[in-house]
């Protein structure tokens, strides 16, 4: 059966207009968790995926999977006790050359200044069980940039993580959702077992792992945008009259 990956960025309320998009409430984060219990959906480990997609297990009707990019501080100050309450598993995507320091690679696009996972909190994050994965050093498209460049980046990011750990880091994810054939083979030659995208759709057994599919959740979605695209898996609108249905119990579970 099919796996739907849920990508979040900052579980923090925006400072400013240009953030908004990637910022997710912790009140609204919670509902989202509610959600997925209340669906009857099994959140799954990056692992157990990977598993599940090339065959090793028989994933379940109803699978999620729960991931963040970037590795912003709120990740471990307010998304991490709420996994915790729900006891669901997550990755976190770190950009390895900002540890301890500040989201600078952002300010470019106008995004607020933002503090980035410590190695302690990185390290808390790990003994509890979330799965720590590679976002770059630097937060580069990969896919735009000299291949010695995107060997580096990836190599570089998980010696670094590697080191913070004491363990293998081998889940990746691609910043901006930004690839090419170059790039996916330099994460295989780095030794990761698998890599995130941004492309969405739902993962089932053969899909290309070092290629998993995302869905992002905007800090716009409502609750009832949020069940659809848990149901359908796509930004893009399901058929009217199943859209329909799930707003309707949607909205029913609401009041």
């Amino acid at each position: 059966m099919p796996v739907t990956m849920l990508m979040y960025h900052v579980i923090a309320i925006p400072k400013n207009a240009a953030e908004a998009r990637f910022c997710r409430t912790p009140d609204e984060f919670r509902k989202d968790m509610e959600q997925i219990r209340q669906a009857g959906y099994q959140v799954l480990s990056f692992a157990r995926v990977l598993d599940g997609i090339a065959g090793r297990i028989e994933l379940p009707d109803k699978a999620v999977a729960i991931t963040f990019d970037d590795g912003i501080s709120c990740a471990y100050e307010n998304a991490f006790p709420i996994l915790q309450e729900f006891d669901y598993p997550a990755s976190v995507f770190v950009v390895a050359g900002r540890v301890g320091g500040y989201n600078d690679y952002a300010e470019v696009f106008g995004f607020p200044r933002r503090r980035m996972l410590t190695a302690y909190e990185i390290r808390a994050l790990a003994g509890s069980g979330v799965d720590i994965g590679s976002h770059t050093v630097n937060h580069l498209w990969l896919g735009k940039i000299e291949k010695d460049v995107v060997a580096k980046e990836v190599h570089d990011s998980k010696a670094a993580l590697e080191d913070i750990l004491g363990k293998q880091v081998l889940h990746f994810a691609y910043p901006f959702g930004s690839w090419n054939s170059e790039a996916r083979n330099a994460v295989i030659e780095a030794g990761y077992t698998g890599a995130c995208s941004t492309i969405s759709g739902r993962n089932q057994k053969g899909t290309d792992p070092y290629l998993l599919r995302r869905l992002e959740i905007k800090g716009s979605d409502a609750p009832w945008q949020f069940r659809l695209k848990l149901k359908f898996s796509t930004d893009g609108m399901p058929l009217i009259s199943d859209a329909r249905r799930i707003v309707s119990q949607t909205l029913k579970k609401l009041r």
